[in-house]
C-alpha cells in the first residue's frame, strides 16, 4: 500500500513539473530578477558580514499523511517580526526567490532554517533567518493576512500563458487525482498499522524502553 501510494505522488511531481515548465516559458524573467534583488537588499542590505558563513538547517513544516495535507508552517514564525507572503502560481520561480534569498543570508554569516515542499524535495517553501527574524514563505496560510506580499504573478505573459490553458487546467485537476489517491492508499497502509500495533502494544516491555531512552540521552549529552 505504502508502494503503491508512493507510485501516486511521482506521478503527481511529474505532472506538476510540466506545469512549471509551461509557466516557465511565459515568465518574465528580468522583473523577477530585479525584484529578487530588491528584496535580498530589503531585508539583508543593512546586515554586516560575520566573517564566517551561517549554519543552515533543512527541514520539512509540511508532510503528506494519512490525515491529508498537514501544515505547521505558522508554528514555525512565532519568533518572526517580519513575514514575507512569496505570492504566485506554479513555476512562478517562488522557491528560486526564497533560496537565493537564504543563500545570501548564509553568505552573511546568518543561520537559516529551510523548509522543503512535500512532494518536490528539492523546492523550498519557506525559510526562517533566525537572527533577524524574518521569514519568507509560499504557504498559503498566510495569503489572507496583513503580511507583506512579493507577487510573481504580475510576471507572467498571459499571452504566452493563455496558449497553454486547457493544458495546466488538465494537469492541475490529475496533480489532485494522484494526490487524493496517494493520501487514500497512506489512510489505508495506516488501517493495517494499527491493526498490528493491537498485537504489539500489550506484549511491549515498556519500562525497558524507557531505560534505553534515558541512556540514549545520557550519550547525547555527553557532546556537549
Amino acid at each position: 500500500m505504502f508502494t503503491r501510494s508512493y507510485k501516486f505522488l511521482k506521478a503527481a511531481e511529474s505532472i506538476l513539473k510540466d506545469v512549471v515548465v509551461k509557466y516557465k516559458d511565459a515568465m518574465d524573467f528580468s522583473k523577477i530578477n530585479s525584484i529578487t534583488l530588491d528584496l535580498i537588499d530589503e531585508i539583508l542590505g543593512k546586515v554586516e558580514f560575520k566573517g564566517k558563513a551561517g549554519d543552515e538547517r533543512h527541514l520539512f513544516g509540511t508532510a503528506i499523511t494519512p490525515n491529508g495535507v498537514v501544515e505547521y508552517t505558522n508554528t514555525i514564525f512565532n519568533d518572526a517580526t517580519n513575514v514575507y507572503y512569496i505570492k504566485g502560481d506554479i513555476g512562478t520561480g517562488k522557491s528560486t526567490l526564497i533560496e537565493k534569498a537564504y543563500k545570501n543570508a548564509i553568505l552573511r554569516g546568518l543561520d537559516v532554517e529551510v523548509y522543503h515542499t512535500p512532494l518536490i524535495k528539492d523546492k523550498i517553501g519557506t525559510i526562517f533567518i533566525k537572527d533577524i527574524n524574518v521569514a519568507l514563505t509560499i504557504s498559503d496560510m498566510f495569503k489572507e493576512n496583513n503580511y507583506k506580499v512579493v507577487d510573481l504573478d504580475k510576471c507572467i505573459n498571459y499571452d504566452i500563458l493563455n496558449k497553454y490553458k486547457d493544458e495546466i487546467e488538465y494537469d492541475k485537476e490529475l496533480i489532485e487525482k494522484l494526490l487524493d489517491n496517494g493520501i487514500e492508499n497512506i489512510k489505508r497502509a495506516k488501517k493495517e498499522h494499527d491493526v498490528m500495533e493491537k498485537y504489539y502494544i500489550p506484549n511491549m516491555d515498556f519500562d525497558k524502553i524507557e531505560k534505553f531512552k534515558v541512556k540514549i540521552k545520557e550519550r547525547i549529552l555527553e557532546f556537549k
